[in-house]
């Protein structure tokens, strides 16, 4: 039987991330002993205080370099880690037309890609959430 890892803190499911990512993402200061070898979660809820997991311990998202899309709302949170595309460049960037990850990109000259493995905090490639938010950008201006 598969286990379900539960956060510590608001005891909800977590998703699977690689210790890169979690490495990756930490501030210097905020470097944690043998964060090597352990299998790492990431807490999704906004509401919740941790970032991250593993057993019983949790990394707050106060240690974290920059915040995580999913739990700031706000037009500087970070939606492509590898280009620095924030939810304010792809707002700016639908607002003039743009409707896809590609356009998005020219526009902002916010090419950048790669190493999602190390600089999403989810360890996955961003696209996805890229896409994602164009899409949610695109719905609201249409309903203006």
């Amino acid at each position: 039987m598969k286990t379900i890892p539960i956060c510590p803190d608001c005891g909800l499911p977590g998703v699977k991330v690689n210790e890169k990512a979690v490495a990756f993402n930490l501030k210097k200061s905020e470097k944690i002993k043998n964060l090597h070898g352990n299998k790492w979660y990431a807490c999704t809820n906004p509401e919740c205080k941790s970032s991250y997991f593993s057993g019983e311990k949790t990394i707050p998202s106060s240690s974290l370099v920059r915040s995580l899309f999913y739990k700031d709302k706000s037009k500087n949170a970070v939606i492509c880690y590898c280009a620095d595309l924030t939810r304010g460049d792809i707002k700016k960037a639908v607002k003039n037309g743009c409707k896809t990850a590609g356009e998005v990109r020219k526009y902002t000259k916010k090419t950048g890609s790669g190493n999602c493995e190390k600089k999403n905090p989810l360890g996955k490639c961003c696209k996805t959430v890229l896409v994602m938010t164009i899409k949610e950008e695109v719905g609201k201006k249409s309903h203006r």
